[in-house]
């Protein structure tokens, strides 16, 4: 081996030490709406992972640990999370967007998801008479 592919090995071995194997689901969550969103994160069959509440114009990161266990257990399931499903829900429980398929490492914005982009106002809850009326006795 040259001087010189000793030295570029050298480096791409530090590189494959210093970045080490992707052990973690990472996607960036962007909302880019105007109305503040809840991402819902699914897994690839459809388990529930998580969800944030997201300001508009905020990004927020969700992570899994993918790392493999050597805890066995007879009947476990081999099955994946990735890739996830995303779901963007309005304050009005409207669905704004869903984006299927994201993959660990995707930047995941609510307006390129499918759907209509649209959040309905929040219905105003109709204030009615109380259940029970307190009356005050004079002694």
């Amino acid at each position: 081996m040259q001087r010189g592919e000793y030295w570029r090995f050298l480096l791409l071995l530090w590189v494959f030490i210093a970045v080490g194997p992707t052990t973690s689901g990472t996607i960036l969550l962007h909302n880019d709406s105007t109305v503040i969103l809840t991402a819902i994160i699914q897994a690839s069959d459809g388990t529930y992972l998580g969800q944030f509440s997201v300001q508009p114009g905020q990004q927020r990161n969700f992570t899994t640990n993918m790392a493999p266990t050597t805890y066995n257990r007879p009947g476990a399931p081999d099955i994946s999370l990735t890739p996830y499903t995303v779901i963007w829900q309005c304050p009005s429980e409207g669905i704004y967007s869903t984006h299927v398929g994201v993959q660990p490492g995707s930047y995941v914005r609510a307006s390129w998801g499918e759907g209509n982009h649209f959040c309905a106002p929040k219905k105003e809850e109709k204030k009615g008479a109380p259940a029970s009326e307190l009356k005050k006795r004079s002694p």
